[in-house]
């Protein structure tokens, strides 16, 4: 499984602009990117049936959640693809779960923005995943 960054040209990768703004402790990293890497080898299917991968969210049908419990409960939103279903996903932004929604607000809304600007403008609009 291959992952990539949504990224809004010129030069701005969402993934890693909401993990800067954060101010992700490096335990939260941490973490982070063990989710990520165990994606990256397990897949989108074992990642769904271990839990650690949720979805699709509600009123989003191509958005997924990646649940990672750490200080604050960590929920980057990213998709299936969406050039490739089967040997890719791309995250899409940032959020925490907090209080039974999400921070901020309007997060899965936003994924699905920029999975219809994905769609629409191609694959230039994403960049090969960056660790945190």
């Amino acid at each position: 499984m291959k992952l990539w960054d949504f990224f809004h040209p010129p030069e701005r990768n969402e993934i890693a602009k909401w993990a800067n703004k954060s101010r992700l402790t490096p335990r939260e990293r941490g973490q982070l990117n063990q989710k990520l890497d165990m994606l990256e080898r397990l897949g989108f299917e074992v990642a769904h049936e271990l839990d650690f991968l949720d979805g699709p969210i509600l009123h989003h049908k191509h958005i997924y959640k990646l649940v990672i419990h750490a200080g604050r409960m960590l929920r980057p939103l990213l998709c299936r693809g969406p050039f490739d279903n089967t040997g890719e996903m791309t995250l899409l932004c940032g959020a925490f779960e907090k209080d039974g929604g999400y921070e901020p607000d309007g997060a899965p809304g936003q994924a699905d923005e920029n999975w219809s600007r994905l769609k629409k403008m191609g694959q230039e609009w994403r960049v090969h995943h960056e660790r945190f």
